[in-house]
């Protein structure tokens, strides 16, 4: 996998280089002793490249658990200001409240919301969809338009 990047084939070619005293052997009759000499300066490089090996499965999950504390923290903060200011409060939605609400409820992932029309996120987020009757009228809606254009 390392021997294909180019970084290591630079690095190989530097390499050669160096050893050579900045001469390459173009003759045919040396082709034995580079591949000889290439499989050599490859042992070393791989030595030396440590920065392109995949990620294993347990340094991810170790990643994941030094961070879990961290996330779970930060998810029950947020969780306790939505509860107070929305249930406690019943205070009214800001607009990107009001917009994670309504994509939320739709399962749009956030790249496809962010890619979509403000003049539909707005019709969309004013239908108030995050209510079950709301959404139900809608998905009703969808679908007599759906049997329509058929």
């Amino acid at each position: 996998m390392v021997k294909k990047t180019p970084a290591y084939k630079n690095k190989l070619r530097a390499l050669e280089l160096e050893r050579s005293g900045g001469i390459t052997n173009k003759k045919k009759g040396h082709k034995q002793i580079d591949k000889r000499t290439g499989e050599d300066f490859g042992k070393e490089l791989e030595l030396q490249i440590k920065g392109a090996e995949k990620p294993s499965m347990w340094g991810l999950v170790v990643v994941q658990l030094l961070v879990l504390p961290y996330t779970l923290s930060k998810l029950l903060l947020w969780s306790v200001w939505w509860f107070w200011r929305y249930r406690v409060q019943k205070a009214s939605y800001s607009w990107n409240d009001a917009c994670y609400l309504t994509r939320r409820s739709l399962r749009v992932p956030l790249e496809a919301w962010r890619n979509t029309d403000e003049s539909k996120k707005e019709d969309l987020v004013l239908r108030r969809l995050w209510k079950t009757s709301n959404m139900e009228n809608y998905i009703a809606e969808q679908r007599k338009e759906m049997k329509r254009r058929r």
